[in-house]
C-alpha cells in the first residue's frame, strides 16, 4: 500500500513538474527584437521611450537587487523593464483590435485577431488547464521552460487582449 502511494505521489509531482515548461521565453519576437533585448537596441528600434520608474514590492524587479534600479521604457502599446546594470525584458503587449501589433513565438503570429482556439493550437492542448475565467476577461500563465516566470496571455470577447511578462513575488 505504501509503495502504491509513493508511486502516484512520485507521479504527481513529474506530472506537475512537466506542466511548468510551458513556453520557452527565448523564442518570443516583437518587432523584429527578442523578448530579453538591451536598452540601445530598444531605443534604436523605437526611439528614446518614456522612462517610468518602478518601485515593486516583490517579484523579478525590486529595486533592493544588486542589478537595480529597474525602470520601465514605455511607447503607446507596449513596454519594456529593465535596468541599466542589465538587460531589458518585454513587458506588457496591448493587441489592437485588428491585428496589426503582432508578438511572434517561433514562427506562428500572436495579435489582436487571435482567438483562444488558435492559442491553444499554438501551444498545445496541454495549455488548456492553464485557462482562468476572470469574469469579464480570460487569461492563460504559462510558465517559463528554464526559470519560475512566466507569461500571461488575456483574452476579452474571445480575442488576445494583452501579453505580460510575470515573476512570481
Amino acid at each position: 500500500m505504501v509503495r502504491l502511494r509513493l508511486t502516484i505521489f512520485l507521479l504527481l509531482i513529474a506530472t506537475v513538474s512537466r506542466g511548468q515548461a510551458d513556453i520557452e521565453l527565448e523564442k518570443i519576437k516583437f518587432k523584429g527584437l527578442g523578448f530579453i533585448t538591451t536598452k540601445e537596441l530598444i531605443i534604436k528600434s523605437f526611439g528614446q521611450g518614456r522612462k517610468i520608474e518602478t518601485n515593486y514590492e516583490c517579484g523579478g524587479f525590486t529595486n533592493e537587487q544588486d542589478r537595480g534600479p529597474y525602470y520601465q521604457l514605455a511607447y503607446a502599446d507596449f513596454n519594456y523593464i529593465g535596468s541599466d546594470k542589465e538587460e531589458f525584458f518585454l513587458q506588457h503587449v496591448l493587441f489592437d483590435k485588428k491585428g496589426s501589433l503582432k508578438l511572434y513565438y517561433q514562427d506562428k503570429v500572436l495579435s489582436g485577431l487571435t482567438t483562444e482556439e488558435d492559442f491553444i493550437k499554438i501551444f498545445s492542448a496541454n495549455v488548456k488547464d492553464k485557462l482562468v475565467d476572470h469574469g469579464s476577461h480570460r487569461t492563460f500563465l504559462l510558465y517559463s521552460k528554464d526559470s519560475d516566470d512566466g507569461v500571461v496571455f488575456t483574452f476579452k470577447g474571445g480575442r488576445l487582449q494583452k501579453f505580460e511578462y510575470w515573476t512570481p513575488c
